[in-house]
């Protein structure tokens, strides 16, 4: 038996602050990252949030999209 473990993709998305004054951003982001990966807040939110914080949306996601679904193998049966 195989067990198929997935990455913690949350890793990818998360961001770290530069100075203490940028702590509650860092948590803002991070949380909002959280939140979209488990479908609790939608893409333009999530987007909303990142830019609010001057961070590129697709920038910063598309990345980690194209890291995701090239592991992705698709089968036809």
């Amino acid at each position: 038996m195989s067990v198929l473990l997935l990455p913690d993709y949350r890793d990818l998305l998360m961001v770290s602050a530069g100075d203490e004054r940028s702590i509650k951003g860092m948590v803002t982001i991070n949380q909002a990252s959280a939140d979209w990966l488990a479908s609790r807040i939608d893409t333009g939110t999530y987007f909303d949030v990142l830019d609010h914080f001057g961070i590129d949306p697709f920038s910063h996601v598309n990345p980690v999209e194209d890291l995701v679904f090239n592991q992705v193998t698709t089968l036809n049966l």
